[in-house]
């Protein structure tokens, strides 16, 4: 198995770092510094997962994380994030991070119950970046690598999906099935589309929400149905 030296990556932590600390600056080139820098940070992740090192490539989402909410960028942070927990949906780590959060900058509820789920439950480690919906006579599926069938779902409407965890996976977290469902549906996602598709999807008999390509999802409400 290949494993890929990520490019200096203490230097680009040291100059997040250094950018960040600079609170009272906000100009847009300061701005631009940092956005590349996490483009940079999650190139590197990239890179390590494509040559079989997921050790490395956990590392540099984690790292990517950091640097984005050091900044406050908050939206990003989180993503990159969930692009960790991609590699492994029992992770701990990238979850305690995104709870941390100022609760304005994202919806905490979710990520504290998702955090209490996996100590309630041992759960084997899987990862979902492989992710694909297998159709069969009545529902479709959503198998894993290395894990098997994790979801039951199905298409009742144009712009809705109902879908359930597998029985071993009962009382799965809704921010763990839209983390593994936004890969089953965009198996390549757009990471920076500017006007993500999305669509609305029913978890295992909660309130719809609207889950985008970039990985995001808000409750639906009655003038989000016609999106």
């Amino acid at each position: 198995m290949a494993v890929v030296t990520l490019l200096l990556p203490v230097a680009r932590s040291a100059l997040c770092n250094a950018v960040t600390s600079r609170g009272h600056v906000r100009g847009e080139r300061e701005r631009r510094a940092v956005n590349a820098d996490i483009r940079l940070l999650l190139a590197d992740a990239e890179r390590a997962w494509s040559a079989g090192d997921a050790a490395g490539a956990r590392e540099a989402f984690l790292e990517a994380g950091r640097c984005a909410a050091g900044y406050q960028l908050w939206r990003s942070a989180v993503r990159c994030y969930r692009r960790a927990l991609e590699i492994d949906l029992t992770d701990r780590a990238p979850i305690a991070r995104v709870v941390q959060m100022p609760p304005r900058a994202v919806v905490s509820q979710d990520w504290l119950d998702y955090a209490r789920a996996l100590d309630r439950r041992t759960w084997p480690a899987f990862g979902c970046r492989s992710a694909q919906i297998v159709t069969g006579d009545l529902v479709a599926q959503v198998e894993c690598a290395g894990m098997g069938v994790v979801m039951e779902l199905m298409m009742t409407d144009d712009d809705l999906v109902e879908t359930r965890p597998e029985a071993r996976l009962a009382g799965m977290p809704l921010a763990m099935a839209m983390i593994l469902l936004r890969r089953a549906l965009w198996f390549a996602p757009r990471e920076l589309a500017a006007d993500p598709m999305s669509i609305r999807v029913a978890f295992d008999g909660r309130p719809q929400v609207r889950l985008d390509e970039l990985g995001d999802w808000e409750p639906v409400t009655a003038g989000s149905q016609l999106r």
